[in-house]
């Protein structure tokens, strides 16, 4: 059982590390305000998807985050993109099972990237990076979580079979003095059946000497 286990996991997590990861253009609407850019989805669950994000993020520059998912990072740092620092906004979302990562890259002067823009591809492959290396971390994680269910199923029986051995323990010792009690009654027994026979007999004896009656 624990192999086919084992089996399953890392199928499921082979399976899901080569998923294509597919970046298109769309629209966002983020506080209120519909920016354009481009994004990516995902299976990773949106709390964990937003946690890689944001450390994703932190490698090119401050980053701050809102309610909504929406992450900034005013003044990121995408040499690949742009050589000037980038007003990047995001936002992680989920629906239907599938998590997003939506970006909107403002290169200043009223400009900003989406499809047929210069920097596109750049920053198609700059999303489209994170969500490869977000399934990773994401395998890591489940893998892990994996692991500690073990952890816990190998302790808990590891500490039943340490009580266990202590009852057998217990009751081998509660055998021990139940044999010795045992044999102490049985010497009893006999002294009392011979004291019993004893006595018996006096008592035969004594009824014997009675008269008979006339």
């Amino acid at each position: 059982m624990k192999k086919v286990l084992i089996v399953a996991i890392l199928g499921w997590l082979a399976g899901y590390s080569t998923q294509a990861q597919t970046v298109l253009p769309g629209k966002q609407d983020i506080d209120k305000s519909t920016f354009e850019g481009l994004y990516v989805t995902t299976k990773i669950e949106e709390k964990y998807l937003g946690q890689y994000w944001e450390s994703y993020l932190k490698q090119y520059g401050k980053v701050s985050s809102s309610r909504g998912g929406v992450y900034r990072a005013p003044s990121a740092n995408i040499s690949s993109v742009s050589s000037s620092p980038i007003n990047l906004s995001s936002q992680v979302s989920s629906k239907k099972g599938l998590s997003q990562v939506f970006i909107y890259l403002d290169l200043g002067n009223g400009s900003y990237v989406t499809q047929g823009t210069k920097g596109y591809a750049e920053a198609e492959s700059f999303l489209k990076k994170f969500a490869e290396d977000a399934i990773l971390y994401d395998d890591a994680r489940v893998a892990e979580e994996a692991m500690k269910e073990s952890e816990k199923s190998f302790s808990k029986l590891t500490r039943k079979g340490e009580s266990l051995k202590k009852d057998i323990e217990k009751t081998e010792k509660e055998l021990a003095n139940l044999k010795k009690d045992l044999e102490i009654n049985q010497k009893d027994v006999a002294t009392s059946q011979t004291d019993l026979e004893t006595k018996k007999k006096v008592f035969e004896d004594a009824k014997a000497k009675i008269p008979a009656k006339q």
